[in-house]
């Protein structure tokens, strides 16, 4: 038998993750960027290798990029229907509707640092705001047009990112929700150890045992890690209280993202026949 991790604690430490600040966009900008930089690791993990070539006109560089979106989608992707889609653009929150993971990578992150890196002569370096940058990209930093490698102190940039984030415990939190969906063997019987090992199978060795360093330092101010599994899987979303849409989800579409997405509710409505100016 398998057990996975309780919905309650997945929605418990996920609320955690919410900035503290009420208004802003940075808290938005820094999930774009951990999740970016977590599917990067993932894929290097997938293919074993410690570096990527994200060249669109190469057969590795396109197999290289859907991994990537891959990654992405399953670290951000909650729930997906045919009348809905529930993703997190901001951690902390749960979105309904907007683009599909997969675009929002692709017109985001292949569109903008990584295209504007592969045509730079100096080193790229992203993010740029806040200045601790995670990766390195294009030929001067690479080697490759379109390469990315992790940054020099990428370990020292990371928890920058989390800096806005009220609860003590953000690396902890933050590997509760990127395992929601794992599948734990039954004889798991302490999370800490167990999300570890599940840490250890999604991300490459330097990434999980830097992530793991990090839990141990924080697990003793952990106090909502009771019952921590159940015997059937369920999502948390079910016990999130999801919010109408986000505007924030607007903000991040490009004009052809605004477009279709104009299009589709038009085409909702004249589906059912409700008139409109």
């Amino acid at each position: 038998m398998k057990k996975y991790i309780n919905p309650k604690l997945v929605c418990c430490s996920f609320k955690r993750l919410s900035s503290r600040k009420k208004t802003g966009k940075t808290h938005l900008e820094r999930t774009s960027v951990l999740m970016y930089f977590l599917a990067i690791d993932a894929t290097c993990k997938h293919f074993g290798i410690n570096s990527l070539d994200l060249n669109p006109n190469s057969l590795d560089g396109k197999n290289n990029r859907k991994q990537v979106e891959l990654e992405f989608t399953k670290l951000v992707l909650i729930e997906k229907s045919r009348e809905s889609l529930k993703q997190v653009i901001e951690l902390g929150k749960i979105d309904v509707g907007g683009t599909n993971p997969e675009k929002r990578i692709s017109s985001n992150f292949f569109t903008v640092p990584l295209k504007k890196a592969s045509s730079q002569q100096d080193p790229y370096y992203y993010p740029r705001r806040p200045s601790a940058p995670l990766l390195k990209m294009g030929r001067a930093a690479t080697g490759k047009v379109w390469g990315i490698e992790y940054h020099d102190n990428w370990e020292s940039n990371f928890p920058v990112l989390l800096a806005e984030i009220k609860d003590p415990t953000p690396i902890l939190d933050l590997a509760i929700f990127v395992c929601r969906d794992c599948r734990f063997d039954n004889n798991a019987s302490e999370i800490i150890t167990a999300i570890g090992d599940q840490l250890r199978k999604k991300f490459t060795k330097k990434m999980a045992d830097y992530w793991i360093s990090k839990i141990e330092k924080e697990k003793i101010m952990a106090r909502h890690l009771e019952n921590a599994f159940i015997d059937h899987y369920a999502s948390f979303v079910n016990t999130y209280e999801v919010s109408p849409v986000n505007l924030n989800i607007y903000e991040q579409m490009n004009k052809a993202e605004l477009i279709d997405r104009i299009l589709h509710l038009e085409a909702i409505l004249n589906e059912n026949k409700i008139t409109y100016k």
